[in-house]
């Protein structure tokens, strides 16, 4: 399908490790371009703030769509092959936003394309590593490959903010789509083939078969833990940029939106770190355990971080810091949850599902903040963004709840 000309950089774990992050830190490139662009797109295009929060949610719907078909089918395909596709479905759909979006439909049609590329990418990507590594070295790596969503997300806000101060929505989703075509290259050049190997005596599931996520309960526990997670960090991140800009204008701050969406982004960095930290915390005192308590330290900071806005601006990003700090605790321990509980022969199956459930949960957060927006004042009301951003940490909350519940199962 594409000769991997320089595969010999993928000798060694690290490379591979190396050479798959920066590639998915470049299929990422757009996911900021919605965030960043619907504080003029919204004016523009005379949308509610719910029909903001569904276009948001429209990139995780299609991510719920693909996965059946771009994840499952990584128990009998090589990953590398579904990665080389979504990536250029994913340059599609920029491209696509760029040229036809011109209201609430096309934008979500658009937006959907792209997120189905990300479903492509993303849980691929993990797969490519699965195929290519022993069990100690991938328990050991995949924290890193996971919290590479955290790079990627974080440049995308730098990136993307800056375009915002120089040029237009067009132009910033051209540059996402050539992001999107070189990460494609990048794989297919860096990556060599390699065959799915089947267990001997082991039936082969049909790829949309998803039957062993179901019956491991175990990983359920996991899964939708993740899809709770998902709900508040996607609806964190859908709304922050145009949260923290309201704010910063309510306090008259003088901060340009470059200023503000170099905030957002190193904000994604610490959240980088803070999934590899506490993946660390979860393996040396209890994955469940720790998940757990990561849960209702972030319920307490949600709190903070919606009536942060009222006092000072400062003081709100500081809260908004800890906020995405803690949200992102449990972020890449609950994924490797779900790989630990799977059999190499099913753990396509369980990532598929693990995906739709995880960004099932992340296509609700930006339109139910969307109409918390709407109900309570929109968004020109201090009252109505404090209301929608503190009720943000339910997720954590349901996190805590199911991780209880796992650990009394074991007992």
């Amino acid at each position: 399908m594409f000769p991997a000309v320089l595969s010999f950089s993928t000798r060694k774990p690290v490379f591979l490790l190396v050479i798959v992050c920066i590639a998915e830190v470049f299929s990422l490139l757009s996911f900021a371009a919605w965030p960043i662009y619907l504080v003029t797109l919204q004016t523009e295009w005379l949308l509610t703030n719910y029909q903001v929060g569904w276009i948001s949610g429209a990139y995780f719907m299609g991510y719920v769509c693909a996965t059946p078909f771009l994840v499952g089918i990584t128990d009998r395909m090589d990953a590398r092959h579904i990665y080389l596709f979504s990536a250029f479905l994913g340059g599609v759909g920029c491209l696509c936003f760029a040229v036809f979006a011109t209201d609430f439909w096309t934008a979500c049609l658009s937006w959907a394309l792209v997120g189905a590329g990300l479903a492509g990418t993303y849980m691929p990507g993990l797969q490519i590593l699965n195929a290519r590594l022993d069990d100690d070295t991938r328990l050991r790596l995949l924290p890193y490959y996971t919290s590479s969503f955290g790079i990627g997300s974080g440049m995308s806000f730098l990136v993307m903010g800056w375009l915002y101060s120089f040029t237009d929505a067009r132009t910033a989703f051209i540059i996402s789509a050539v992001a999107s075509f070189i990460a494609l290259f990048g794989v297919g050049l860096c990556v060599a083939p390699k065959a799915v190997e089947q267990e001997a005596g082991t039936p082969i599931r049909h790829p949309l078969d998803f039957r062993p996520a179901l019956r491991n309960q175990r990983a359920l526990f996991y899964i939708f833990s993740y899809g709770a997670h998902s709900y508040e960090l996607f609806a964190f991140r859908s709304w922050l940029f145009a949260f923290l800009l309201f704010v910063g204008g309510y306090h008259t701050t003088g901060l340009s939106s470059m200023s503000i969406s170099t905030i957002v982004s190193v904000m994604a960095f610490m959240g980088m770190i803070s999934s590899v930290l506490g993946a660390k915390f979860c393996m040396r005192f209890g994955r469940a355990r720790m998940i757990r308590l990561y849960g209702l330290l972030t319920v307490c900071v949600s709190a903070a971080f919606g009536l942060a806005g009222y006092i000072d601006f400062w003081l709100l990003v500081i809260a908004a810091g800890l906020f995405n700090i803690t949200i992102m605790l449990d972020s890449a321990s609950l994924t490797a949850g779900t790989v630990e509980s799977a059999s190499p022969h099913d753990r396509g199956a369980l990532l598929a599902v693990h995906s739709m459930i995880g960004f099932g949960g992340g296509a609700l957060g930006g339109p139910v903040a969307g109409w918390l927006l709407d109900q309570n004042g929109g968004e020109q009301s201090l009252t109505a963004w404090a209301i929608a951003m503190g009720l943000m940490g339910v997720g954590s909350f349901i996190v805590s709840v199911l991780m209880h519940r796992l650990m009394r199962s074991r007992a």
